[in-house]
């Protein structure tokens, strides 16, 4: 029996439209076809920041995340048992969403991961960061990606998968991402239609992938797959998501290079243009092969490193300095975050621009948000109250812990992905302990666009 079919179903805070619920049908008819298990996993997360915020409310931390666990674990229950017609299961665990459910699914060893995205593509995704695409580029398994829609289908809504499109560009790696179609969805009770494509580039002549294709298509046929092909010539992305519109596609099935970090968010990848471009949902498959290949390159490559794009020696402020002061120094000097430092050098925590901003934050033991700023919630006439005692309040109560940290050897492939993951702006660069740098998210751009410290245009 093949494994579980894992569809992520995001909590609220990070899916407020519950887009993620979109993929609950496409997984169930995966599951069906494979007789295998449906498990609908969440993921919550609790911050350091959160954590140290209800320690400093004297709230009995574990007790309210046992709650909120068990809350969240109703919900999905609930949602689980208005699936029919296959075995479904229900986890929910904690820890940072992504790694989490990648972790799970190589645990469970799943046939294929289904997840929603709203296909933000490039920079956008390293400033706003995704659960998707980090599941994307770390998951072994298949993964197949459904664009969100409103309204949200019913979670036994009827899926058809018929015919697949499957790009190819005459590699056996590409060709790959067919048998991984035919293993997760074609053991329906009709055979599944197949529809092979290839984008001539500009000097390509079509005689040659005429034969080509033919030759992939015949030996489908051979196998008893019903299986069509065609030719078209354009921007390769656009062209296959017009392609899929135009042959009325239920699925389009291509390999996935899984690039990471930097080169990721400069480059992307013809999927995830593709997976932008389209509304037909996007099955991944990424062969061993490459991955294995990336891993050399990788290594025999000279990265750059932390060291090399971080500000050295940032202005920092002690314990004591009053929150006024770290205002005064970040508009000042036109910073976005000033770190917090003991007399040894040791860092104790970072005050962010946005910290000063009223922020909207999860209330405990319910699915509503209320606005709160400096740890107070804020009530109709009460921000400028707050404001005014938070003057005088120091810097060691303000600061939040650095959820990333990197020594001066942290790769910028690894600074970009940790940025990404964890949906930060401000990285701290330490030394046994003290700091001796900081990275931003511009600095990484820098580097991305070839203009980083050492380094010419």
């Amino acid at each position: 029996m093949a494994g579980p079919v894992v569809v992520p179903v995001l909590p609220t805070y990070l899916d407020p439209e519950r887009v993620t619920h979109c993929a609950i049908p496409y997984g169930r008819a995966i599951a069906q076809r494979l007789g295998s298990e449906l498990v609908l996993l969440s993921v919550v997360e609790i911050t350091e920041s959160l954590r140290s915020y209800l320690e400093a409310e004297g709230e009995q931390v574990e007790r309210l995340i046992q709650r909120w666990l068990e809350q969240r674990r109703e919900a999905i229950s609930r949602l689980a048992a208005a699936v029919d017609g296959v075995r479904t299961r229900v986890e929910v665990l904690l820890g940072e969403p992504a790694k989490e459910i990648v972790a799970f699914a190589n645990e469970q060893q799943a046939a294929v991961i289904v997840m929603s995205s709203h296909g933000r593509l490039g920079v956008a995704r390293l400033l706003v960061g995704s659960v998707t695409f980090s599941v994307m580029q770390r998951a072994q398994q298949p993964a197949l990606v459904v664009r969100a829609r409103v309204p949200i289908p019913a979670p036994n809504a009827p899926v058809s998968f018929s015919p697949v499109l499957v790009p190819l560009d005459g590699s056996s790696l590409a060709e790959e991402a067919i048998d991984t179609a035919l293993a997760l969805i074609g053991q329906g009770r009709e055979p599944l239609e197949l529809h092979l494509f290839h984008v001539l580039t500009n000097d390509e002549e079509p005689a040659r992938w005429e034969d080509y294709l033919q030759s992939v298509a015949q030996r489908l046929r051979d196998r008893g797959y019903p299986v069509t092909w065609s030719l078209g010539r354009g921007p390769v992305a656009e062209t296959i998501a017009q392609e899929a519109v135009q042959r009325r596609a239920g699925l389009i099935a291509m390999g996935t290079h899984g690039l990471s970090g930097v080169r990721r968010v400069l480059l992307g990848s013809t999927a995830e243009h593709v997976l932008h471009a389209t509304t037909v949902p996007l099955l991944l498959h990424r062969p061993r092969a490459v991955r294995r290949v990336l891993e050399e390159r990788h290594a025999a490559a000279e990265p750059l490193r932390a060291r090399d794009i971080m500000t050295p020696n940032p202005i920092t402020v002690g314990p004591d300095a009053t929150l006024e002061q770290v205002a005064r120094l970040m508009l000042e000097h036109q910073i976005g975050a000033v770190p917090v430092v003991d007399a040894e050098g040791r860092l104790l925590g970072l005050i962010r621009e946005e910290d000063f901003l009223v922020q909207e934050r999860p209330i405990p033991f319910s699915a509503f948000r209320a606005p709160q700023l400096f740890g107070h919630w804020v009530g109709p006439e009460g921000i400028e109250r707050i404001y005014e005692e938070a003057r005088k309040l120091t810097a060691s109560q303000v600061a939040h812990p650095a959820e990333v940290t990197a020594s001066e050897d942290t790769t910028l492939s690894e600074l970009a992905q940790r940025m990404v993951e964890a949906n930060v702006r401000h990285v701290p660069v330490l030394r046994d302990g003290k700091l001796v740098g900081i990275v931003t998210r511009h600095d990484v751009l820098k580097a991305i666009a070839g203009h980083s410290r050492g380094r010419g245009a």
